[in-house]
């Protein structure tokens, strides 16, 4: 008689049975898993331990936006000036007002300068300035100087614009490679140096195309093979304030405008009225990119978003803390172990338990805005993160990834063919986590199987 077959007989719980750590020493490894539509835990290991949850820890930022800001909530950009118009010419200074929108794009700021276009204005004679207010302090991403070339660690910004990068975008005229800076920004000259030639096949075009900054010149030189026509590369030019100020000419000017005289930081004035306003796609938009693509700047940017629109201190920070841990409080879920930074997970601080997590992921689960909050994690096999992860067990399987140094995490739910969904939560922290990501891969798929074993018995 099989130990399972003897468990199934006795109707002995499953955490009877220990979970397969497989390559995993037990000090290194946090699990916890149980079912939504149930009340008992299925399994769980270290389940308190106070762990890094890397990216995971943006299901919590996630959780708490749908919550306390709802899946209708837009983040609003305007313009506002109390100068006088007349003729085409505004004759003072214009007001961008700025909330941290974190998909804001080229796109989006074309369309805010181009319905200032058809309200007639056509010269803009002062200054552009940035109105900063909404956040009061930016939350600290502290200790990933080494890490810049492996993490994307770009700052969230009330003005945040195309994830402050410019792109360098190939492509081939007349036998000759060409590349164009987008958006232009008035302040660099692109220097080409690229010669056609080179491999068959492109691949990652950053391999034959090499980029130095100096000064306000950007030189690209190498071998560009006709099969990277189309690709392109980022490049990290400026400051927030400085690629706001450049994206913002530079589309004014395309558009026909003339001005701003320049640009710096400014409170919009009590008197000064309304010109443009422009919301922003709801919010379940922006968690679909933060989740299936783990994006730390737009999770920082909603992180602080829910202190801004949750104010107590006046402090940003502070308050982005008090809404997530009021919200705990309210849902009768521990207030402890979390340590939260910038909610986005890249952190060497934040920590959360494996029971913890597995909480707030039972509780979005069965609230009313479960769909919007599991719509936005990666499909095993499919896409974001988890692409080429989990073939075996499929888009059944639903889970937000997680990467550091010394940190590997998987947490999010499978949902059987008869419904019944799981919630899992997977937590490594080691100095071996890099060689261990395939042992916790193996350990979630043992525990899928061992639920869907369960189930199968259940009459």
């Amino acid at each position: 008689m099989t130990l399972r077959l003897l468990i199934a007989m006795l109707a002995v719980s499953p955490l009877a049975l220990a979970a397969n750590l497989g390559a995993l020493r037990a000090d290194e490894v946090a699990l916890w898993a149980a079912p939504v539509e149930g009340r008992a835990v299925f399994d769980e290991h270290r389940a308190d331990a106070a762990m890094n949850p890397a990216s995971t820890m943006k299901l919590v930022t996630a959780w708490a936006a749908l919550n306390r800001l709802g899946p209708g909530y837009r983040w609003r950009s305007e313009l506002k000036s109390n100068a006088v118009q007349e003729n085409g010419v505004l004759r003072g200074d214009l007001y961008w007002i700025g909330r941290g929108d974190p998909r804001f794009d080229s796109a989006r700021l074309t369309e805010l300068l181009r319905q200032l276009r058809l309200r007639g204005v056509q010269r803009i004679d002062g200054q552009l300035l940035l109105d900063k207010r909404a956040f009061s302090r930016i939350s600290s991403a502290d200790g990933f100087d080494g890490d810049a070339e492996r993490v994307f660690s770009v700052p969230p910004d009330t003005h945040l614009s195309n994830l402050k990068v410019a792109w360098l975008r190939y492509f081939y005229e007349q036998g000759r490679p060409q590349v164009v800076l987008d958006p232009p920004l008035p302040a660099f000259r692109l220097d080409n140096r690229l010669q056609p030639g080179g491999a068959a096949s492109c691949g990652d075009v950053r391999e034959h195309a090499a980029v130095s900054i100096s000064g306000n010149s950007i030189r690209v030189s190498g071998k560009l093979p006709p099969a990277c026509d189309g690709t392109a590369s980022y490049v990290n030019v400026l400051d927030n304030d400085g690629y706001a100020g450049q994206s913002f000419a530079a589309i004014w000017q395309m558009l026909g405008g003339e001005g701003p005289r320049g640009i710096a930081q400014g409170s919009t004035p009590p008197d000064a009225r309304q010109l443009v306003r422009l919301d922003s796609e709801p919010l379940p938009q922006a968690l679909n990119d933060i989740n299936k693509y783990s994006n730390n700047t737009m999770a920082r940017s909603v992180w602080l978003t829910l202190g801004a629109e949750n104010p107590h201190s006046g402090d940003t920070v502070a308050d982005a803390q008090l809404a997530v841990r009021s919200l705990l409080l309210e849902r009768g879920i521990a207030a402890e172990p979390l340590q939260l930074e910038n909610g986005a997970g890249l952190s060497r601080r934040e920590r959360i338990s494996a029971r913890q997590l597995g909480a707030i992921l039972l509780d979005a689960a069965r609230g009313p805005y479960a769909a919007e909050f599991i719509a936005s994690l990666p499909l095993a096999s499919e896409d974001g993160t988890l692409r080429r992860r989990f073939a075996e067990l499929g888009p059944r399987l639903r889970l937000k990834t997680g990467t550091l140094g010394d940190t590997r995490a998987l947490a999010g739910y499978w949902q059987a063919p008869s419904g019944q969904r799981l919630a899992i939560v997977a937590l490594l922290n080691s100095a071996r986590a890099a060689q261990l990501q395939g042992a916790l891969d193996a350990l979630v798929g043992d525990v899928v199987e061992r639920y869907a074993a369960q189930l199968q018995r259940q009459p």
